[in-house]
């Protein structure tokens, strides 16, 4: 069961895996699952020796405690049971859209088995991290908007998913999350002003600077969703994609690789509007590197050399426009539920 819908590339590596002998994966319903809504991403999960990778402390002297990370996005919650250094466990469930009630008992069930994996190691769970699309006030712990998932608009979720798993619950934006686990473990390791971008249902972004993801004061920094493409219809970089890709990025692609010339194009233009928006950024942070992330990543050749082009043709500065690196995720789908996971020892102050 566990290797059911991976390719031969996923399918080897799974079976290196001896540290995870309990990898959970369910097959998701194709309009909800890995696929339904966005670009499937195949890259393979983070190797053990990617996340031991500059480790220094002597592990075998410090005691094992666990934490759990969730990343929900617009079709699917993933989840990981992470003990600071190694992917233990991870699980995959569709999310519901239908009512707040059908969203926790969802939330619940995706992080049961990775309770069961903590108790059967006999090694403690310290908390939860949960990144979740959309913008939340951070002070009150309260989702703002969430654009693919209205049901929880207005709604405490952290608090009642803390009532639900008798855990403590960090929560962030999915976005913050990723790069986060980017700059920790994967493709901004060398790098101290990262952005990162996800494009998958939708489109979001995280700036990490100072050693910290930058929230700014109100908590909606890093939303490159929001800038404006299109300055004859006021039309925004997430509005444009969904434009294009007529709400279904998935067959989109599917199309564009079966050689449909407006679906090619399609994809050229959402690859320009995407590289027009980074040249923003550019020219207001000039970060050392743009990573990419989220389920389009897979289907990057479509759009990945438009959106470098657009980009370099947008910036200012002819140091930028040689320098910045734009790259694709290391760790790969679970760097969002990693990068939450990250939050737990945030809060607990390690």
């Amino acid at each position: 069961m566990g290797k059911r819908g991976f390719g031969k590339r996923q399918r080897n590596f799974l079976s290196k895996i001896k540290f995870n002998k309990l990898l959970f994966i369910v097959p998701l319903l194709r309009q909800g699952g890995a696929r339904g809504g966005l670009i499937m991403d195949t890259t393979p999960p983070l190797t053990p020796p990617q996340l031991r990778r500059g480790i220094k402390k002597d592990m075998s002297k410090v005691k094992k405690i666990y934490s759990i990370g969730i990343d929900v996005g617009g079709t699917k919650m993933s989840a990981v049971l992470f003990d600071g250094n190694n992917l233990i466990a991870d699980y995959v469930l569709a999310t519901p859209t239908d009512d707040l009630d059908h969203f926790m008992v969802m939330l619940k069930a995706l992080i049961k088995p990775l309770e069961e994996r903590a108790r059967d190691d006999k090694v403690k769970i310290r908390g939860i991290g949960l990144g979740i699309a959309g913008t939340i006030d951070y002070h009150e712990g309260i989702m703002l908007s969430s654009r693919n998932i209205p049901i929880i608009k207005g709604v405490k979720i952290a608090n009642k998913l803390e009532e639900i798993a008798s855990l403590p619950v960090a929560m962030d934006n999915d976005a913050n999350c990723f790069v986060r686990a980017e700059v920790a473990h994967g493709a901004g390791q060398k790098y101290k002003n990262v952005f990162g971008v996800i494009i998958g249902t939708g489109i979001g972004g995280g700036w990490w600077i100072n050693n910290e993801v930058y929230r700014g004061v109100h908590g909606g920094a890093g939303e490159p969703g929001k800038i404006i493409v299109d300055f004859k219809t006021g039309l925004g970089l997430e509005d444009a994609y969904h434009k294009l890709t007529q709400d279904n990025p998935a067959k989109m692609a599917e199309e564009a690789f079966r050689g449909d010339k407006l679906a090619q194009e399609a994809f050229r233009e959402v690859g320009r509007n995407i590289g027009i928006a980074l040249a923003g950024i550019v020219n207001i942070i000039d970060p050392e590197i743009f990573v990419i992330g989220g389920g389009a990543v897979e289907s990057s050749g479509l759009f990945l050399s438009e959106m470098k082009k657009a980009m370099r043709e947008h910036v200012g500065s002819n140091e930028s426009k040689k320098k910045i690196k734009i790259v694709k995720s290391k760790i790969g789908p679970q760097a969002g539920a990693i990068g939450a996971a990250l939050l737990v020892n945030m809060d607990h102050g390690s």
